[in-house]
């Protein structure tokens, strides 16, 4: 039945279109500043929304040259992406894991205390860390976990897991029948092929979301990369190099190199989400396979 179309749908429609507009307003005035030419930035006193001579000198500039080619062989913002990528999704992937374990053990096997020590594990999550920033620093300097390990903070700690992961992953499991842990019991399935076979497949769309939410964060992410990396090029992230872009090209007109390397950066977040945005909006909405 085609539903009939009245004032408030219209009004509705058209906030939600303004509101979208106001969205992806300061995305596309980037795209677009990216394609202007140096040359009219520099000499414009106006804020350029155009040019009849688009082109991709700036995305061409990025990958030609700057500073960490002589220092790595390799431009900055591929160097910074790819150590992203390695340090964000080694400890997420082995972190999910590992939390997804506990959250199972607190969600479906029985030991003593188990309920307050899951009481105690979201008491310790309520705790503001980031306070702890400068002990955390002494600490893995006096370990040795700083100059050429610097990489070590970003990278060990998260494979343990984290606790909010395995509450949220927790409350997806308690929805999850019992009588399909007991009838792979019956077929002579232990904690972890119970874990492999039965809860994976079913809490997919649950591990797709923290993995989203992981990813960003750790994609995101700037204080701990700026503590720990200091003065090792070698380790450069993306945030890093973002960062200092302004000095790596200093010239007047570089707008569009700055706005190129903000697109490019953008692009691994956004593909990640058009792929998996059917998991993550599911692990959100769902709760697992009631009784």
């Amino acid at each position: 039945m085609k539903k009939k179309l009245t004032l408030g749908r219209v009004l509705i429609f058209a906030v939600l279109l303004l509101y979208t507009a106001f969205l992806f307003f300061p995305i596309i005035t980037i795209l677009l500043t990216s394609f202007i030419p140096s040359n009219e930035l520099a000499t414009s006193t106006d804020f350029v929304w155009w040019s009849a001579h688009m082109n991709l000198d700036a995305y061409k500039t990025i990958f030609a040259y700057d500073s960490y080619m002589d220092l790595t062989g390799l431009p900055g913002l591929v160097l910074g992406l790819f150590n992203t990528l390695w340090l964000t999704l080694v400890p997420l992937i082995l972190g999910l894991l590992v939390a997804g374990l506990s959250a199972y053990a607190f969600s479906k096997s029985d030991f003593p205390f188990k309920e307050k020590l899951f009481k105690f594990s979201v008491i310790i999550r309520a705790i503001p860390l980031g306070a702890f920033g400068v002990i955390s620093y002494v600490f893995y300097s006096a370990i040795g976990w700083t100059g050429e390990n610097g990489f070590m903070p970003l990278l060990i700690p998260g494979m343990f897991g984290g606790i909010a992961t395995m509450f949220f992953l927790r409350l997806y499991f308690d929805g999850i029948s019992n009588s399909l842990i007991e009838a792979a019991t019956l077929d002579g399935a232990g904690f972890f092929r119970c874990f492999k076979d039965v809860m994976l497949p079913l809490a997919k769309p649950a591990f797709f979301a923290q993995f989203i939410f992981g990813f960003v964060g750790g994609y995101n992410s700037y204080l701990a990369p700026m503590l720990y990396l200091q003065n090792q090029p070698k380790y450069v992230t993306l945030q890093l190099y973002l960062s200092e872009i302004r000095s790596l090209f200093p010239n007047a007109g570089s707008e569009n190199i700055y706005c190129a390397a903000a697109i490019l950066g953008m692009l691994p977040l956004i593909l990640i989400y058009c792929f998996l945005q059917k998991y993550f909006i599911e692990g959100i909405a769902t709760g697992g396979v009631k009784e």
